[in-house]
């Protein structure tokens, strides 16, 4: 029988009050146990840009949320992606890998159930391992079902891949073409419930076809604001939380939905940012400035409705007692061109792809600056095996509490590799006027395979490529490269 949907709450100020009338006796045996181990709370919007926050000064975007948690503890300013699209980034995350280390590819490969991984480690660690959102560890199946869960009983994947509960809907566009299938997903049996599905996929057909309209259409959603996808996904969180055993730790992770396009926003959401000065793309006369200030302008509303409810869980937290005794953690699982060098998206290796938000605040985390480390999102689950005191499926990344951190990394995506040495940033296998057509290609090694790179302390807009003029750093990068990706696979 299917499990019972959650149900959203109304408002942001509900969550505020649901933390109020639960029984405060429960705050003294889970205490105890968190002393131990921490609970662990990984916020992990889709397509969040690392410079999109306010703890990295960027006009105009508001997350105070966010800046306060990186203020009691460590952000990291050039945080990465593992691979810049969604079934990879979240692949490489659960393996615990590189890219070229782990099976997921591209977004038609589902990460295996009976692969080590993560969550499994949490979960053999004591953890009660939970989760909602856009999961996209199992999205090629579309196998979804009204429960989400991905099956019934201890047999479904959700629980194979290591989670004690959870919910997996659909990300924005999947949820339309699961639907044209015929598929079962949670979020599409809770608008059906309250009569809002037809009115939800109306309005998605307006945001297809020509002239980009999963970004240029952005007249707010019908949906009211407790029906918007990332409040229910907000809510579903709590409510997994209120629901976990007190005598053991959790772990949960919130996968919002946004800000990844389309670019829908209630009403409400997009009030606050109508004339938000907000700073225009580089490189780019695709639009006109209205129309980029409309994009952004969503962009950013979405990313403010989420720091809200970062708030509201620290919030929830602080009123249990437990936030000190709570590792709390934002990241994403890659970035957003957002117009720049008239792109759109992720699958590029230009840096509003690549860049992600990364701060981690609680237990065992000291209060510091922010860090410019590179560092990507292998070394984020290292440590959150670090941090739970589990066992690491694969060895691999580093742990973000250390003092000292190595900045060479290598990014990666179907035909090209990136790799980040002492300020520089070489890219094998992509030709910038190619708009990133190398990213679904197979990676070729040949020394003759198109070229960029960047001096990213003089050029970090990445507007001129250097490779013609410095082939023995090419060279020697290219070798650097191949070396790392050699180490990493092994």
């Amino acid at each position: 029988m299917p499990r019972q949907l959650l149900q959203p709450l109304p408002s942001r100020g509900p969550l505020r009050q649901y933390a109020r009338f639960r029984d405060r006796q429960r705050r003294v045996s889970v205490c105890a146990i968190l002393r131990a181990q921490p609970n662990i709370l990984l916020f992990f919007p889709d397509q969040h840009r690392g410079d999109w926050t306010g703890y990295h000064d960027t006009p105009g975007v508001r997350t105070p949320n966010l800046d306060r948690l990186a203020e009691r503890g460590q952000a990291f300013r050039n945080a990465l992606t593992a691979s810049p699209l969604c079934s990879p980034a979240r692949g490489c995350l659960a393996a615990v890998a590189p890219y070229d280390a782990q099976s997921v590819k591209h977004n038609q490969h589902d990460v295996d159930p009976d692969d080590p991984n993560l969550y499994q480690a949490l979960r053999d660690a004591g953890y009660q391992v939970l989760g909602c959102g856009k999961f996209d560890l199992l999205k090629a199946s579309m196998n979804w079902g009204a429960n989400g869960r991905h099956g019934d009983g201890p047999d479904a994947n959700l629980h194979r891949l290591g989670f004690t509960d959870g919910i997996d809907n659909a990300g924005k566009h999947d949820f339309v073409a699961g639907h044209k299938k015929g598929r079962s997903e949670p979020f599409q049996a809770f608008l059906g419930k309250h009569g809002l599905l037809d009115t939800h996929l109306d309005d998605y057909a307006e945001r297809t076809g020509k002239n980009r309209a999963n970004y240029t259409n952005t007249a707010p959603t019908p949906l009211p604001d407790y029906a918007y996808c990332d409040n229910w996904i907000a809510a579903n969180g709590l409510q997994l939380v209120e629901a976990a055993s007190n005598d053991a730790p959790w772990f949960l992770q919130v996968n919002f939905n946004g800000p990844h396009e389309p670019m829908d926003v209630t009403a409400s959401m997009q009030s606050r940012w109508l004339d938000a000065d907000l700073p225009p793309p580089v490189a780019s006369n695709e639009y006109d400035s209205e129309q980029h200030h409309a994009i952004r302008a969503n962009y950013a509303a979405m990313i403010e409705n989420i720091d809200a409810h970062l708030g509201s869980y620290l919030e929830y937290l602080a009123d249990r007692d437990v936030l000190d005794d709570t590792v709390v953690i934002y990241a994403s699982d890659h970035g957003e061109m957002l117009g720049d060098h008239e792109l759109w998206g992720k699958v590029v290796p230009y840096e509003p792809s690549v860049h992600i938000p990364l701060v981690l605040a609680g237990p065992g985390i000291e209060a510091r600056s922010p860090r410019d480390a590179r560092v990507d999102l292998v070394d984020l689950a290292a440590t959150i095996i670090h941090l739970a005191g589990a066992g690491s499926p694969s060895g691999k990344g580093q742990v973000l509490t250390d003092q000292v951190l190595a900045s060479r990394k290598a990014v990666g995506l179907g035909g090209w590799r990136a790799i980040y040495v002492d300020g520089l940033k070489y890219v094998h296998n992509f030709a910038p006027e190619s708009g990133g057509r190398s990213w679904n290609g197979e990676f070729d090694p040949a020394d003759d395979a198109p070229a960029a790179l960047y001096d990213l302390e003089v050029d970090p807009e990445e507007l001129k490529n250097l490779a013609g003029e410095q082939p023995e750093t090419v060279a020697r990068l290219r070798s650097a490269l191949l070396d790392t990706l050699e180490t990493n696979d092994g």
